[in-house]
């Protein structure tokens, strides 16, 4: 009952993610602490904080490197820290379980985010510079708890 109660708050503060990051382009730190925090608490419920705190680290890596060389590619940054900060809360919350986890988690995100750029740009026939990247983390955060719940089964 209380793991029910614990990812309806991981959820209300997702959906909060999603409105402020699509509205305003920023993810807050309070909610990203939030689920980190949380994440945290479950590691300790569940007896798995390693394995969540090396999911944080494994699935931040990657969004780390396009901050990091994104920007000395393109000349712009690629991807807001606070983006980098919900990876590691969404990280910590989904543990490592395999690398093949990790590879579709990045694959949902990132093809999640092409498709609403060609979508958006067949409605509105423009290309927007910018667009919130933090909804698209919770799309693939959302799939894979979807598959290990089907797994499970």
């Amino acid at each position: 009952m209380v793991k029910y109660i614990i990812y309806f708050i991981v959820y209300i503060i997702l959906m909060e993610i999603i409105i402020r990051d699509t509205r305003e382009k920023i993810v807050l730190n309070k909610s990203n602490l939030g689920l980190l925090l949380i994440g945290i608490y479950l590691g300790f419920l569940e007896n798995n904080l390693e394995m969540r705190v090396i999911g944080s680290a494994i699935y931040t890596l990657p969004f780390l490197f396009i901050y990091a060389y994104g920007s000395d590619l393109f000349q712009k940054e690629c991807l807001g820290v606070g983006d980098i900060k919900l990876m590691s809360s969404l990280g910590m919350l989904l543990g490592f379980k395999n690398f093949y986890t990790i590879l579709i988690f990045l694959n949902v995100s990132f093809m999640s985010a092409l498709f609403f750029i060609i979508f958006r740009y067949l409605i509105t026939k423009k290309i927007d510079k910018e667009i919130a990247f933090g909804p698209f983390l919770i799309i693939a955060y959302i799939f894979i708890q979807i598959l290990e719940i089907y797994d499970k089964h």
